[in-house]
């Protein structure tokens, strides 16, 4: 059958499946999920981020106070270009003081560019970081991330200070979060993936012989190199894809097993739709006796 054919046959199943509309979020999303025969897993992960919007609360993504790199109201441009070299942000929270919970507002980097620009021609002009900074959008700790994206699209913004029910700061949360919850961790050229840990790590598991610890965004390219595999990557890039096309669900993902090739793979690790580890024990190959 030449590939038109299949693709028109995939378009009249599709056609079919849609012909009765889901009633409930519930039955959109286990349409959505059973839609992989006929659409590309990374589209079918996509929607699946998008229905999953509405209930994922704020708090679930944000960047919790403790981590939050801040800068505060009195800093002098030495100090704030020391953080901003150190941990490479577009944008800051600007606090009255890092020890407390006021909000100034929010530092654009590239706003510090006409003093910077000033200062390199010779000019004393100072630092005026409270009239600099943009007007601060907040988010309730337990909005659902589908009105921060409206919040974000009203106000044309791309961070939020996260507050919690007595009004105190409970975070910060970007734009690339809510990204995240949509099409999963995106790295930028800021990341260094060959030092990252999280990121394309394939190691022998420490109490089992014969048994690896793969980090899901591992390329299924890299695992058959290094384990001798011959996982298929036609459809899917990471070995965390090609257990999601395995299972062909993403609810309830951790402890779940799957056998692909003659590979046992255990799903170990899962923050929210996402999976993060994974274990794979080669199955033993039972030889015949002739």
């Amino acid at each position: 059958m030449s590939d038109d054919n299949s693709s028109g046959w995939s378009m009249r199943g599709l056609k079919r499946w849609l012909s009765t509309a889901p009633e409930t979020r519930d039955d959109l999303l286990r349409l959505v999920q059973d839609s992989r025969q006929f659409l590309e897993p990374d589209t079918v992960d996509m929607l699946e981020g998008v229905l999953d919007l509405p209930a994922t609360q704020v708090r679930e993504i944000m960047t919790p106070r403790p981590q939050v790199h801040a800068i505060a109201s009195d800093a002098s441009l030495a100090d704030i270009l020391a953080v901003v070299l150190e941990t490479e942000h577009s944008r800051y929270p600007v606090f009255d003081s890092l020890d407390d919970n006021a909000v100034v507002g929010i530092l654009l980097v590239k706003d510090l560019i006409p003093l910077l620009k000033a200062h390199a021609e010779g000019q004393d002009t100072p630092l005026q970081l409270t009239k600099m900074v943009r007007k601060p959008l907040y988010i309730s700790e337990t909005a659902r991330s589908d009105t921060l994206l409206r919040a974000f699209q009203k106000a044309q913004v791309h961070m939020a200070v996260v507050v919690d029910e007595f009004s105190s700061v409970s975070g910060v949360v970007t734009m690339e979060d809510l990204l995240e919850e949509i099409v999963g961790d995106i790295v930028d050229e800021h990341d260094d993936i060959e030092a990252d840990t999280d990121i394309n790590n394939i190691v022998p598991h420490p109490d089992k012989a014969g048994v690896w610890l793969v980090q899901a965004a591992t390329l299924i390219s890299d695992c058959n190199e290094i384990l001798g595999s011959s996982f298929d990557d036609a459809d899917v890039d990471t070995m965390g894809g090609l257990v999601m096309q395995a299972l062909g669900f993403v609810s309830h993902l951790e402890g779940e097993v799957v056998q692909i090739d003659n590979w046992q793979i255990t799903v170990l690790d899962v923050e929210g739709r996402f999976i993060h580890l994974l274990e794979l024990a080669l199955i033993p190959q039972v030889q015949d006796d002739d």
